[in-house]
């Protein structure tokens, strides 16, 4: 039974990671991803992961990863301020853990859970908890040609320069969670898959006025092989937004934001995958708010590609235009570009370069327009069995129409791993 949990392990991070993307998908135009189910995909899924001794400890019927991190943060500007920027060293001890519970041959429970707190040597009003994306409860229920989800997914985002909406402001946190089911339904050439989500939005830190927001998300997809591992399909969804508060300068208003469009998906070669959608996306208003009807509509497309050049060298390329609403409670018409690379050069030592680009309008008092960019390198390297490190510098500029809306930030950041 050990062995076979074992095997469980690496499916099951990798469902709850597809899981937690998802919800951006849901919410706006993104095509969801390819999907399997039924007992055949199951097995499947526990054969591709039958050497990842994941799991490091038992109890009772359930298995677990546990890990610890510490990491230190020099952080140039934590305030995200146009003039004399503040500059602090930051803390941040973490704890991460994986549980699966084998229920029974076809259903398991899974647990992601990545928490920590990061405080501030100088900046103590600064101090915030936070728990990471991807963190997540979930239920997994194969019934013949049917793969069934039930799942909770939450975090809380605690880095402001990682939304390039946000400026001015280094005390700013949102809790989100989103609670729902999917269910994916596998006809061998044709498949199919729906996607039910209550997702709450809440500023914890630095909201500025904002209020929290909830919405009530549906989608649905279907996709058919054209031939293996080529998928052509189509994706829908509508989301029913709810704001409390829609007084509030960037009150979003209630209403709801649909979307359609193809998508198509392909393993190219042995070594490339390829990944487009696109379509239109609406939004209709149902009460007076600060967002028009035009802010949340229009043509949304992306595109990526993966390519492993070599054993030695792989890097993705991805760039498109959405229309959402931001993690700080604007709508956003947003063009981003990204390129990122892995080189493995040097015995024992992996090298991680990015490259992203956003290009965007946030519809707010501000009525802005801005660019926002910055590369980032990361050394990684296991010090002994269970310990590893990691050194990465990141830096962003940001450019705005509005004064006292620009901004520069360099990151220096040093993590020790430890598995147990």
């Amino acid at each position: 039974m050990r062995k076979w949990a074992r095997q469980r392990g690496g499916w099951a991070g990798a469902i709850l990671a597809l899981l937690a993307g998802s919800l951006q998908a849901a919410r706006g135009q993104d095509a969801v991803r390819m999907s399997i189910a039924g007992a055949q995909a199951a097995e499947a899924q526990r054969r591709a992961a039958a050497t990842v001794g994941y799991y490091n400890l038992q109890l009772g019927p359930t298995y677990w990863n546990l890990g610890t991190g510490l990491g230190t943060q020099y952080n140039s500007n934590v305030n995200l301020t146009d003039t004399n920027p503040e500059s602090d060293f930051i803390f941040t001890p973490q704890i991460n853990t994986r549980m699966l519970w084998p229920v029974s041959d076809q259903n398991s429970l899974n647990l992601t859970l990545g928490a920590g707190y990061s405080a501030y040597v100088q900046n103590s009003k600064l101090d915030r908890a936070f728990i990471t994306p991807g963190s997540a409860l979930a239920f997994d229920l194969y019934i013949e040609d049917f793969w069934i989800n039930l799942h909770d997914r939450f975090s809380i985002l605690e880095n402001p320069y990682q939304d390039p909406t946000v400026a001015g402001s280094g005390n700013y946190a949102q809790f989100q969670n989103a609670a729902g089911v999917t269910t994916v339904w596998d006809l061998n050439k044709v498949v199919l898959k729906s996607v039910y989500d209550h997702v709450d939005s809440m500023p914890i830190n630095g909201s500025q006025g904002q209020s929290a927001v909830s919405e009530e998300v549906f989608s649905l997809w279907a996709g058919y092989t054209l031939k293996p591992k080529v998928l052509l399909g189509l994706a829908g969804g509508a989301s029913l937004i709810n704001q409390g508060n829609t007084s509030t300068s960037t009150g979003l208003g209630n209403g709801v934001q649909w979307n359609v469009g193809p998508f198509f998906e392909a393993q190219a070669s042995e070594y490339i995958q390829v990944s487009v959608n696109a379509g239109y996306t609406g939004f209709v208003p149902e009460s007076e708010g600060n967002i028009n009807s035009s802010d949340l509509s229009g043509g949304y497309g992306q595109a990526s590609i993966t390519h492993r050049l070599n054993q030695y060298v792989s890097y993705s390329l991805a760039g498109g235009r959405i229309l959402s609403l931001s993690l700080y409670g604007s709508a956003s018409d947003m063009y981003f570009a990204s390129l990122g690379a892995s080189w493995n050069l040097i015995h024992k030592v992996s090298l991680a370069t990015s490259f992203l680009y956003y290009h965007g309008t946030a519809t707010s008092s501000y009525n802005e327009t801005y660019d926002q960019y910055g590369p980032q390198v990361t050394l990684s390297r296991p010090l002994t069995r269970k310990l590893s490190s990691s050194l990465s510098y990141q830096f962003y500029l940001r450019d705005s129409n509005q004064a006292n809306r620009n901004y520069t930030v360099n990151l220096v950041s040093l993590n020790l791993n430890y598995t147990f």
